[in-house]
């Protein structure tokens, strides 16, 4: 494994948020998935403060995999802009990895 990565979007609805998940769930760009939600988020959308509930959907994946996985993202995402982070896991378990490799095509 490269670097492992924890990538975040969100969703104005938890049905997209869960199309998305098992779309990249089964190319096996990401190993695990995780929605949560509603929460509120607040920003800048075309020149206004504006506010709305979304669905976070937090995935768990590795750097080598990040770019087919962004490219998917855009594609199936229904927002113009999507949110698209990614942050480096810098710790986690021997146990954990061994089952994120394993879950992940490579």
């Amino acid at each position: 494994m490269s670097v492992p990565l924890m990538i975040t979007t969100a969703f104005e609805r938890s049905a997209d948020a869960e199309k998305m998940a098992t779309a990249l769930l089964e190319k096996r760009l990401i190993a695990c998935a995780q929605i949560s939600g509603p929460v509120r988020s607040s920003y800048w959308w075309q020149g206004k403060v504006v506010s709305s509930e979304e669905y976070l959907l937090v995935m768990k994946s590795d750097e080598s995999l990040y770019y087919e996985l962004e490219q998917c993202v855009r594609e199936l995402h229904p927002y113009e802009t999507p949110e698209i982070i990614a942050t480096v896991i810098t710790h986690l378990s021997e146990e954990y990895r061994h089952w994120l490799e394993k879950e992940l095509r490579r």
